[in-house]
């Protein structure tokens, strides 16, 4: 096996990891948000003018 394999080996494992970490984090914060629409601590007009200006922000970076 060359270096070159090793390498592209190693990085398909940090890219599997940090997938599995970055999945984990969106689904805690999904379903936080989603028990926060359910009890009424949020509105959901109000999270969806959230969610409506984080896109925009991102849009524009």
């Amino acid at each position: 096996m060359s270096t070159k394999e090793k390498v592209l080996i190693v990085w398909l494992l940090v890219v599997m990891a940090a997938s599995f970490v970055f999945h984990h984090f969106w689904v805690c914060a999904v379903y936080a948000l989603g028990r926060a629409v359910a009890l009424n601590i949020i509105l959901l007009p109000g999270l969806a003018k959230l969610t409506a200006g984080i896109w925009a922000a991102h849009l524009l970076s």
